[in-house]
């Protein structure tokens, strides 16, 4: 009889399975196999000598070595796509197993695998253990890959289902700090893809690379904290000494005449000497013995867990070059200076590879406190114009009076809570509203002792008494009164350019667009805020009255940014009060008179046209009263404008009339006080009567 002897195919099958994988170094497989496809910049035979940095990743991802869990934080475009690469090639071929690659983005994971296909179209020792791609085989395609002994899975981190049904040896989670953090309400997408290592738990590997976030919800800073933290030290060419290149030690300079940047270098923290970029190609150089450049751990870790963090100033030679980051960063640190992180934030992140830290957590109300130095209910000699926020509450009206200058500088003046409800008639004598009708009404002490009035002020329509607001702003549209509301939607302008037409019951008749309502967007009103607290003058800087007491601050400060999950998925950012804040009036307020400040069009104005204004307001032969305030804020020099308003003639609007002051004999009183002329925001609907009164 022909039969099979199975006990013979089951002692078989156990003796492979038992046997020890190859001596396999990834590194030694990945020069002798590995090919850079021809569509990349530099195609061919890859050569660790260009990027030697990668070297000590491939040796830990080999089979035998005993990390499980090898963290990359790295910045962009080095070196983490192509060791991942490498490794998942050479496992596939000599250490088969199933494989789950994860992406943040289904984008993100179709690029990988069409990466992935190239890998297997040049690499001949890869074509004959990969399933060839047909049209009708499903063995080989965008998201899934087959070879002898295993399936390479590429998915994306934003389904629970990507990540529970796969058992599998080897993991690699590409830009774990673009991933959820909840994936579908089942938890952390790390402890779900590390669960899929469970059937492999004694030879598993698993591999995170990723350019870092913001401090304190970085995954990837997580994760590289719970390892070794290795970096890698280069020689100084002068003196030796092995160091790790900081932007600390990090120099560049501007020619005197053009103001262009022409040179960038490191300085050695041991000798001093100038280390220029033609030094760098034998600083990181490396060999498999060592050498002179190597890796330095500054942790002991887990136990199992390697992690390395590499900047972009270890980049390839003939990648992006000292002189280039230099000019980033400076561009980067001018736009911080000014109030506008962003840039530098993207600098930290992509090329530093560090975490940001927000403004908002570096910034304290003790801290906001101490910088106090306004004179209250008064105008510092740079700010010319008044603008007043109000909130409603059941029972109270707060109101928040700020002064503006150029490049937005702008103090909180004064803060008032009107006791009353809301709810009683504007005409009532003993009416909140008319508590407000006083204090909008009430001129403000200029430093050269000039009086100006508010030239506008704005209600927020949240809350319970929605429909009183309604009634009161449609009556006061004439004296400049704003209905506004936040928007729900993120990332909308800080004030709409147009406002909406609101029907209102007025003594229980409907009035057809009775109120135009501005729709403010919060979310971006508040970033420009947090982004600016740690400016002291200048462009957007922020000062305050020495009245407000220190609930204010601590209500200015009680809200920061968040992640939170979409109904539909996703993620998306929200402005949430910490557990401990009680209020949130005073940066809702500040963030109206933004939107107040922008719907005047302060922000575009340039130069001349705040010296025209401080002309007519403020004529030549008034002196600022020393005694009224002593310091004065140094005025900021803005930019010059694209164009110059004219506040005399604002085509299609007319201007309010203006009575110039009479040079007064001493001592007599100073001017009374006068409508403020304003230049019309471009492309905005600006009332014929003007906004000032």
């Amino acid at each position: 009889m022909n039969l099979a002897d199975g006990y013979a195919l089951m002692a078989e099958a156990a003796l492979r399975g038992a046997k020890p994988d190859p001596e396999l170094r990834i590194d030694d497989w990945a020069e002798a196999h590995m090919v850079v496809p021809k569509e990349s910049a530099k195609p061919g035979k890859y050569r660790i000598a260009h990027t030697p940095m990668a070297r000590r990743l491939l040796e830990v991802l080999s089979p035998r070595h005993p990390a499980r869990r090898v963290v990359a934080k790295v910045a962009s475009q080095m070196f983490k796509t192509q060791v991942a690469l490498c490794w998942l090639g050479a496992s596939a071929h000599q250490a088969p197993a199933n494989m789950l690659v994860l992406e943040p983005t289904d984008g993100l994971a179709k690029r990988l695998s069409a990466r992935i296909s190239k890998m297997i179209r040049d690499v001949p020792e890869l074509q004959a253990v990969f399933a060839r791609p047909r049209s009708r085989d499903s063995r080989n395609t965008v998201f899934a890959k087959d070879f002898e002994g295993g399936t390479m899975y590429i998915a994306t981190a934003g389904s629970a289902a990507n990540l529970a049904e796969i058992p599998a040896r080897y993991v690699y989670v590409d830009e774990i700090d673009r991933l959820e953090r909840d994936v579908d309400g089942e938890g952390d997408p790390v402890m779900l893809a590390e669960a899929r290592t469970t059937t492999f738990e004694h030879n598993s590997k698993i591999l995170y690379t990723s350019s870092p976030g913001e401090t304190g919800s970085s995954k990837i800073d997580q994760l590289h904290d719970m390892g070794t933290r290795e970096v890698y030290l280069v020689p100084c060419p002068h003196c030796g000494h092995h160091h790790e290149l900081e932007v600390g030690n990090f120099r560049y300079e501007r020619d005197a005449d053009s103001g262009f940047m022409h040179r960038a270098w490191f300085v050695c923290p041991e000798c001093g000497a100038e280390i220029d970029e033609r030094h760098k190609a034998r600083m990181l150089r490396g060999t498999k013995e060592g050498g002179t450049a190597h890796w330095q751990a500054r942790s002991e870790g887990d136990g199992e867990t390697i992690s390395v963090h590499c900047s972009a100033f270890y980049a390839a030679v003939g990648s992006i070059t000292w002189l280039k980051l230099a000019r980033e960063h400076a561009r980067a640190k001018e736009l911080l200076e000014r109030g506008s992180p962003e840039a530098m934030q993207v600098f930290y992140n992509t090329r530093l590879a560090l975490s940001w830290a927000n403004t908002l957590e570096q910034t304290s109300a003790q801290e906001l406190m101490e910088r106090t130095r306004v004179q209250p209910r008064q105008l510092p000699d740079w700010a010319l114009v008044v603008t007043i926020s109000v909130d409603t509450q059941g029972n109270r009206l707060e109101a928040q009076a700020e002064a503006w200058g150029p490049g937005l500088e702008h103090a909180v003046i004064d803060y008032q809570v009107f006791m009353g409800s809301p709810a009683e008639s504007p005409d009532s004598p003993t009416s909140v509203w008319r508590k407000l009708d006083e204090y909008r009404t009430t001129p403000w002490l200029h430093a050269s002792g000039v009086l100006v009035k508010a030239s506008v002020y704005g209600i927020d329509t949240g809350g319970s008494n929605t429909q009183d607001v309604y009634n009161y702003a449609s009556s006061r549209v004439h004296v400049g009164c704003l209905a506004m509301h936040g928007s729900s939607r993120p990332n909308r302008p800080i004030i709409g350019q147009t406002p909406t037409k609101q029907d209102i019951d007025w003594n229980g008749k409907r009035v057809e667009g009775g109120v135009l309502l501005w729709t403010v967007g919060t979310d971006v009103a508040k970033d420009h805020l947090f982004n600016r607290f740690k400016l002291t003058s200048g462009w957007g800087a922020m000062h305050y009255s020495s009245a407000l007491e220190q609930s204010w601050f601590e209500g200015l400060l009680c809200e920061r940014p968040l992640l939170k999950r979409k109904p539909g998925g996703g993620l998306k950012r929200v402005w949430e009060k910490f557990s401990h804040a009680d209020r949130n009036e005073p940066l809702d307020l500040s963030v109206y008179n933004l939107a107040l400040a922008h719907h005047l069009g302060l922000h575009r104005w340039s130069a001349a046209d705040w010296h025209r204004l401080r002309e007519r307001l403020v004529p030549a032969h008034v002196t600022p009263d020393l005694f009224i305030n002593a310091a004065p804020l140094e005025q900021p020099t803005p930019p010059a404008a694209a164009g110059v308003f004219q506040p005399d003639a604002t085509p299609g609007v007319a201007a309010p009339a203006v009575e110039q002051p009479t040079p007064p004999p001493p001592p007599a009183p100073a001017p009374a006080a006068a409508p403020i002329p304003m230049p019309a925001a471009e492309g905005r609907r600006v009332l014929s009567r003007g906004l000032n009164r």
